[in-house]
């Protein structure tokens, strides 16, 4: 019995010294474990130092970059600096240009009015007229309202003429024919540039004394001129009768002598068309010269004067040469215009005194 004793004893001896080397075993095997895992971190820790090697490598890598930046900002600010000023230089002589070219076109009107001022003192000639015999004798029995041939009167008698009328007259400022060239002041027409007989009592005017429109009652009472010259009926013979036609003419002259008693009105005749004009079915020399007539009969019985300029721009067959026109059959340009200007200088309005009615 105490022999099984001993070897229970023993076994359980032997079981102990197994655990416990089991244990030591794992204990060992743990330690070793840490041991590894802490070489590892170490390990770890050693390449974050190579990568700051490599991050202090890169930082100054990066100075050089920054060192860049700071000439190509600077050069962008340089660029910039020339861009700016570049288009300042230019600006300059761009803005100098139109000041230097506005200074001839203004100069060139002056220079214009100049040339015809220059020309006052050598007298021109009557211009030849092609008066149909019907018409000279129609004419004949007006002596003291259809103005004769007179001296020269010169440029000065135009400068004192105020021109009334449709865009025949407006041509007069278009192809600068007066002083002041086109900033003449001497042209009356509505900003359209036409103005037709039926419209003459409601119609505004540009006035250029004040650069405004009003009325041609209130451009007279302002001006008060010491002539007027109106040039009106182009239109209207397309549709107005004779009664229509000189109650209006007759109208208009009363306006003028009521807003302005001393201003001196000079009818002038309708302007003939050329062969060319492609309105001749409602607009011909036919109707013109009978609304002539018309003209010559209310002036005389308003105690005015006619100018009879149709005969001086028409050739012996009655029609506006084509030399003329300015390319429409209707509207004159410099040479004719030339000729209009010269049969009002050369039929002036002259009294000879107080007492003498006429010329």
């Amino acid at each position: 019995m105490n022999t099984d004793h001993n070897s229970d004893g023993l076994m359980k001896s032997d079981g102990l010294m197994y655990k416990t080397t089991a244990f030591a075993i794992f204990v060992v095997l743990v330690t070793l474990i840490i041991l590894v895992t802490i070489s590892s971190a170490s390990g770890a820790d050693d390449v974050q130092p190579a990568y700051d090697h490599e991050t202090t490598d890169r930082s100054e890598t990066i100075p050089p970059p920054d060192t860049t930046a700071v000439p190509v900002d600077t050069t962008a600010v340089q660029t910039e600096a020339p861009v700016t000023t570049s288009p300042i230089t230019t600006a300059s002589p761009v803005t100098t240009a139109p000041v230097t070219t506005a200074s001839p076109v203004t100069t060139a009107p002056v220079t214009t009015a100049s040339v015809t001022t220059a020309a006052d003192t050598t007298p021109v000639e009557v211009p030849a007229g092609n008066t149909p015999e019907d018409i000279a004798e129609f004419l004949a029995d007006y002596p003291s309202t259809v103005l004769s041939e007179t001296e020269d009167a010169g440029q000065e008698y135009i400068d004192k003429i105020i021109f009334l009328g449709d865009s025949t007259t407006y041509g007069l400022r278009a192809y600068k024919m007066l002083s002041g060239g086109k900033e003449t002041l001497q042209v009356w027409t509505p900003v359209s540039g036409t103005l037709t007989l039926n419209q003459q009592s409601f119609i505004k005017i540009w006035y250029p004394d004040t650069g405004t429109e009003i009325s041609i009652k209130e451009a007279v009472e302002a001006k008060k001129p010491e002539y007027l010259v109106i040039t009106l009926g182009v239109n209207g013979v397309s549709f107005m009768g004779e009664d229509w036609f000189k109650s209006e003419y007759k109208s208009l002259i009363e306006t003028v002598q009521a807003a302005s008693p001393d201003t001196k009105i000079i009818c002038q005749s309708i302007f003939p068309v050329a062969k060319s004009y492609e309105s001749l079915k409602s607009i011909n020399n036919e109707k013109i010269d009978t609304a002539n007539r018309w003209i010559v009969q209310v002036a005389d019985e308003c105690g005015v004067k006619y100018v009879d300029t149709n005969s001086v721009l028409r050739d012996e067959e009655g029609w506006l040469p084509e030399a003329y026109h300015n390319g429409d059959g209707l509207h004159l340009q410099t040479n004719s215009f030339t000729l209009v200007l010269n049969n009002l200088r050369t039929h002036a309005w002259v009294e000879l005194d107080k007492d003498t009615k006429g010329n």
